[in-house]
């Protein structure tokens, strides 16, 4: 029997190694798309694992940037995002196709880092893994996060702002005309409110195990059986605020 000559086995090992390497190494990718948009517009993005960014700036386009993560190429080929454009804005979606076996497989992540004209109402926010930045964004914001904080500044309008994991922090530093309502609810996480000193409202804040504290010298009762609650009016309570925490604490302060 012939027997193999040793750096023949050497170089046959250290190919099939490269190879192997090559095959399973991390796939980075970025795709970068720009839609110009007329006022007033909106936008929408649903993400399940990632990092979101959504700042302003005063340009009439929206500028999308994402960067795709996966731990090979197969799972790289298995992450597609859709971006589609209408008469009301944009709309941006990742998908995750079905592997082998049951369910779908989520591994891998998209960050994305968006651009929008200040006005921009952000009409649906959905993330289920990852932390959400909303700076300078003036219009109506719809966000909803199940693992991962939300900081979101320069709120003028309308907000509704939810999380199943994750601290809150939301900042007013200056309010519309046309602000009436602003809705932060959170299961497990701290809740932060900026509003500027002028606020006028109507002041509703709920937890279950946290504590209350506020800018504003409102009154914090304890519930008859476990939690707080604070119920107060600020000024002429035009704007209506509800704060919701089973577990974490919240705060109403003063910018």
């Amino acid at each position: 029997m012939k027997l193999l000559n040793m750096s023949s086995v050497v170089g046959f090992v250290l190919l099939t190694s490269i190879l192997s390497g090559t095959a399973t190494a991390e796939v980075h990718d970025e795709i970068t798309k720009i839609f110009t948009v007329a006022e007033p517009t909106e936008f929408r993005l649903d993400n399940v694992n990632g990092d979101v960014e959504i700042r302003a700036w005063d340009n009439d386009k929206i500028k999308v940037n994402a960067v795709i993560k996966a731990k090979n190429q197969a799972a790289r080929e298995r992450i597609t995002i859709e971006m589609n454009e209408n008469d009301r804005g944009i709309s941006v979606e990742t998908h995750y196709k079905k592997s082998s076996g049951w369910g779908r497989n989520h591994s891998g992540s998209v960050e994305y880092t968006v651009m929008v004209p200040r006005y921009t109402r952000l009409s649906s926010i959905d993330l289920v893994n990852g932390s959400l930045i909303v700076e300078g964004v003036e219009g109506e914001v719809n966000i909803d996060l199940v693992n991962g904080s939300i900081e979101a500044k320069g709120l003028t309008k309308d907000s509704e702002i939810n999380s199943v994991n994750g601290s809150i922090v939301a900042t007013y530093q200056s309010l519309s005309n046309d602000l009436r309502d602003i809705s932060i609810d959170t299961v497990n996480g701290r809740i932060e409110l900026n509003l500027p000193e002028s606020i006028n409202a109507d002041v509703e804040i709920d937890t279950m195990n946290g504590s209350i504290r506020n800018d504003f010298g409102l009154s914090v009762n304890k519930n008859m059986f476990s939690g707080k609650n604070l119920h107060g009016t600020i000024g002429s309570g035009d704007i209506r605020i509800s704060i919701e925490s089973v577990n974490g604490g919240v705060k109403l302060r003063k910018n």
